[in-house]
């Protein structure tokens, strides 16, 4: 996923779950203003960054190189 796909997705999520950006800002600790940034394309947010907002959403954040399947969903 492209940096602003992952951004589309958060927003998304946000919407959907019905938190503010000011509600998620507090559950994640950040500032509401560093969160609009991030859904308007003007500032790319770190790693570090999109854990804590995944967090906040309740979302498991996985990392992979392309082409390996989830442990999970693995046929045997």
């Amino acid at each position: 996923m492209k940096p602003q796909e992952i951004i589309e997705f958060i927003k998304n999520e946000r919407i959907r779950t019905g938190l503010s950006q000011s509600r998620l800002a507090k559950e994640s600790g950040l500032s509401r203003e560093l969160i609009g940034k991030f859904e308007l394309g003007k500032h790319s947010p770190k790693l570090s960054t999109i854990e804590k907002i995944g967090k906040a959403l309740d979302l498991e954040i996985v990392i992979r190189k392309r082409g390996e399947e989830d442990e999970r969903h693995r046929s045997i």
